[in-house]
């Protein structure tokens, strides 16, 4: 089993898969910049996508022991998600990856961030309507649309993290601390 769960969450999708996972799991969960966590200790990582890295992630790796990532992003994982995860964010083969879909909320983000999402979600809604009007869009496709055109939106489902709930299940990671569930 997994000892926590860190997250870094910005329009808030990280924070509600991880209290998901958490529930599920019965095991904590923090934010990535509390540093509550103890280091090394064994954990699965959310959060969110910018440019292809997950945010955190980084310093997450250096302080605890990740066997889990989850990298959320405002469309539709695309079919080769985990292997671009895997590639941009330095993850080799032993540490498991789940692509999901999360929240979008153009007016949460940082100005910045707002800046450049502000002209991307002009392109990104060019490109779903162009595809719309040649064939049907799955839901989260359709979910990623309603966030482009109105700046904010929910994700087509939340139970994408149920695969990785299922993973850290199946899998008994043992920990070197003699109480997993306390960090």
């Amino acid at each position: 089993m997994i000892d926590a769960i860190v997250y870094s969450s910005l329009s808030g999708s990280c924070e509600e898969y991880a209290h998901r996972m958490s529930a599920a799991l019965h095991v904590p969960f923090f934010t990535e910049q509390s540093h509550i966590c103890p280091t090394g200790r064994k954990v699965v990582y959310i959060g969110w996508l910018l440019a292809g890295k997950v945010v955190g992630l980084d310093k997450a790796k250096e302080r605890y022991n990740v066997v889990g990532v989850v990298s959320v992003g405002m469309g539709a994982p695309a079919a080769n998600a985990e292997e671009v995860c895997r590639k941009k964010n330095g993850l080799g083969a032993d540490v498991a990856v789940f692509p999901l879909q999360g929240r979008f909320d153009l007016k949460r983000l940082p100005l910045p961030y707002r800046l450049i999402m502000k002209v991307k979600i002009k392109d990104i809604a060019k490109r779903l309507n162009a595809k719309a009007a040649k064939t049907t869009l799955t839901p989260a496709e359709q979910a990623c649309l309603t966030m482009a055109t109105v700046g904010r939106g929910e994700p087509a489902t939340w139970d994408g993290i149920k695969a990785a709930i299922d993973w850290v299940e199946a899998n008994s990671f043992h920990s070197k601390f003699p109480e997993p569930k306390v960090c």
